[in-house]
């Protein structure tokens, strides 16, 4: 009997092996896929917090209809490492603040390649500027709003202050939420009070960053400026 649970138990050990071994023969992607989301041109400002806006890859050749997920940072900017074939780049649907076209771009990799997936976002911001004013516990923020669409609705905008490198509406210290009511189509220039406590927060951080978000109506995300370093 013992013998026999031996034999089982280096029977069962050596599959083991045998898989692991082939998992670790699997080759790994070692092409790099890169670029900018732009909008003629110009890379967009964007969310960068918890990977909220997102690209998919579909490659030619494969019965799986699952996409690859790529992530795109706050600076408009991606990167994915795939294997050499050929891909369908399409932006996610529902996914971002720009017109859901499901934008497309079709890549042959055979080597690290550099795209550019264009869209049309719903508005631009511009001219940003942001200060604080300690004396007067005051915050002064101005941008300018270019409507890109031309039935585009604006819902609110947000200022966020925050206190590492990537801030949006999720990642943030501080958000000052402005109605639409309150907005217009080009130069736009507020002054809103800061809470002692907003302000020794402030104060008390190494680092303070700050952009302003603006959200379109039907949008599920907000285009940004952007950022400017207070502190």
């Amino acid at each position: 009997m013992r013998k026999l649970i031996l034999n089982v138990v280096l029977a069962i050990t050596a599959i083991c092996c045998l898989s692991s071994c082939g998992y670790d023969n699997f080759d790994k992607p070692e092409t790099y896929l890169t670029g900018h989301v732009e909008y003629n041109g110009q890379a967009l400002q964007l969310p960068g917090s918890a990977g909220q806006i997102q690209l998919q890859a579909y490659q030619s050749g494969y019965q799986l209809t699952s996409p690859i997920t790529i992530y795109v940072d706050q600076d408009g900017r991606f990167s994915a490492r795939l294997f050499n074939g050929h891909y369908k780049i399409v932006t996610k649907d529902n996914n971002g603040p720009w017109v859901n076209a499901r934008d497309t771009v079709e890549v042959d990799l055979s080597g690290s390649t550099e795209i550019h997936v264009s869209v049309t976002p719903y508005f631009l911001l511009s001219d940003y500027t942001c200060k604080f004013n300690t004396n007067t516990r005051t915050l002064t923020i101005g941008f300018t709003i270019q409507r890109i669409v031309s039935n585009a609705q604006i819902d609110y905008a947000a200022v966020c202050i925050g206190t590492t490198s990537i801030v949006d509406e999720q990642n943030n210290a501080l958000k000052i939420s402005i109605p639409a009511s309150q907005l217009s189509i080009g130069a736009n220039t507020f002054t809103v009070p800061i809470t002692d406590e907003q302000l020794a927060a402030i104060n008390k951080a190494v680092k303070v960053t700050a952009r302003v978000g603006l959200r379109a109506v039907g949008a599920d995300r907000s285009i940004y400026t952007n950022i400017i370093a207070l502190k």
